[in-house]
């Protein structure tokens, strides 16, 4: 049983790509802090509050009072917004200024995978392990004069659990070309409130290319494009989604456990399946002459289509075979 199932381990790099609006929020920056509140039909009145810490774990800022320094009728729903009212301090409706904030992660995934392949299908179940670092996120407009938003913390873990779906779709010798899918959930670090965090299904679109080195193993390189969205929910009943979608390309091997053993004779280098004559029983048994780890053709059982002689590792033509 333990035959049919390939077990996977890779390890790779992933960036991923965080963006947000702030569409039904105003924003508000000081010196500092920055803070975003829900544009309400009744507007703004003279002190504020709003939600920090959007991007991850959100809090109450505390009140300020924005009647000295704006000179706007903040009884209507969209206030006038002149960033020569007050060098320090701002108010921007994100809705007519479009803003919003994009910036970059990298990551290191760790993936651990097991599947069945049926003809040319593939059905599997998978887990990864990322450490995540995050830049600072830059604003989509008014950059002259909104800073940058830097989330309260610099690295974080991410942990996928995924079910898998594959289509040999292209072979050639020993190589093989496998369209997948992963679909499943993302976990996030305590840097996240997870209170406050809503989260759904991630989908991952993939080829794995994989280099077939016998019938048990196999080097596999697999590029692919994480789909994924969580919405962080803020105490004034409002929330933000955003999305960070990632591409990773993973490089690891693939083995299936031998389900005959090798052969007992070390001078037997026979790689395809045979039968020989048990040196300590004398019975017929069915082995293996190589270890899974030998380069070889899968299909024919040879070591190589190229001989030794014309290998670069035989260039001073020392061994002419």
């Amino acid at each position: 049983m333990l035959n049919k199932i390939s077990w996977s381990l890779s390890f790779g790099y992933g960036r991923t790509n965080y963006t947000h609006d702030l569409n039904g929020f105003y924003f508000y920056q000081d010196t500092a802090s920055q803070f975003i509140t829900p544009i309400r039909p009744e507007g703004l009145g003279e002190l504020i509050t709003g939600s920090t810490g959007w991007f991850n774990d959100p809090g109450v800022s505390a009140e300020v009072d924005i009647v000295e320094d704006y000179d706007v009728p903040f009884a209507l729903p969209q206030p006038v917004f002149n960033p020569s009212l007050s060098p320090n301090r701002l108010l921007l409706n994100a809705d007519t200024a479009n803003l919003g904030f994009e910036g970059f992660g990298s990551g290191i995934p760790v993936l651990l995978s097991a599947h069945y392949d049926y003809r040319n299908f593939r059905f599997g179940l998978g887990w990864s392990y990322e450490k995540h670092w995050i830049k600072p996120l830059v604003p989509t407009s008014y950059s002259n004069v909104v800073r940058n938003y830097r989330p309260n913390f610099k690295s974080t873990r991410y942990t996928r659990i995924f079910g898998l779906l594959g289509y040999r779709f292209y072979e050639y010798w020993d190589y093989s070309f496998v369209g997948e899918l992963q679909v499943g959930r993302m976990g996030y670090g305590p840097q996240f409130n997870k209170g406050a965090l809503s989260r759904g299904m991630y989908f991952n679109l993939g080829i794995s290319f994989e280099h077939n080195w016998s019938q048990y193993f196999r080097i596999v390189v697999r590029p692919s494009y994480d789909i994924k969205k969580y919405t962080i929910n803020l105490p004034d009943g409002s929330s933000v989604l955003h999305n960070q979608n990632t591409f990773m390309i993973m490089a690891g091997v693939s083995i299936n456990i031998p389900e005959i053993p090798r052969s007992p004779m070390k001078s037997d280098h026979v790689q395809l399946k045979h039968v020989i004559t048990d040196p300590n029983t004398g019975r017929l048994i069915e082995v293996r002459g190589q270890s899974i780890f030998k380069k070889q053709n899968p299909k024919v059982g040879e070591n190589h289509r190229k001989l030794l002689r014309y290998k670069f590792r035989n260039r001073k033509k020392l061994n002419p075979y």
